[in-house]
């Protein structure tokens, strides 16, 4: 039977039956012990698939990612966007322990192709790469923030697809707020030319 299994075993299989465990006692009680046990394994039959928990933790982050509406390069930059915050929300409802896992570094191949394709249509908007990278990191958090209330147990609050669609539309106008800022700049830089300022003066020049 044992010899049956590992022929089965695999990483895939491992990863899953990973984030089952979480799913059913929490992040907390995935250590590799218990989960070959749950499996009917050794657990050190496990480092054939995984290198250690860090490597189990990873792996089964980039699961979830794999579950994630990853932005097309030739879409509707936020529109792309919001189908993304949407399958966010639909993964954490989904896997509610599973929060933790997507603070880790992106490690694993479909967190890396969605973080590159989420920094692709921040650019694509129209915002600089350091202030996409910057917002890559504060939309995550923010989206997080709107979910968070959702997943602790207790009754459901009626109107919780409405209050998340309003918190999506609030981060959609700071978007284009922030847009607009820096469409704005090269007017105001034109204008103080024309009225006969140079470039770098300030106020305090005299």
């Amino acid at each position: 039977m044992y010899t049956l299994l590992m022929g089965r075993l695999d990483r895939d299989s491992v990863l899953r039956a990973g984030l089952a465990l979480a799913d059913e006692s929490g992040l907390d009680a995935v250590t590799l012990r218990r989960l070959a046990g749950r499996i009917g394994v050794t657990p050190m039959a496990l480092y054939r698939h995984v290198a250690g928990k860090g490597g189990l933790l990873d792996g089964m982050a980039d699961l979830l990612y794999a579950e994630l509406d990853v932005p097309e390069p030739d879409g509707d930059w936020w529109s792309e966007l919001a189908a993304l915050a949407h399958s966010v929300r639909r993964v954490l409802l989904a896997h509610p322990a599973t929060v933790p896992l997507f603070s880790r570094p992106l490690a694993g191949p479909h967190s890396v192709r969605l973080g590159e394709a989420l920094l692709g249509t921040l650019r694509r908007a129209g915002f600089p790469p350091a202030e996409a990278e910057e917002l890559h990191e504060q939309l995550s958090e923010m989206v997080f923030a709107l979910v968070r209330p959702e997943l602790h147990p207790g009754p459901k609050r009626r109107g919780r697809d409405a209050a998340f669609q309003r918190g999506i539309e609030l981060l959609h106008a700071g978007l284009l707020t922030r847009l607009e800022q820096h469409r704005a700049l090269p007017d105001l830089a034109m204008a103080r030319i024309g009225a006969g300022e140079q470039p770098g003066d300030t106020a305090s020049d005299g």
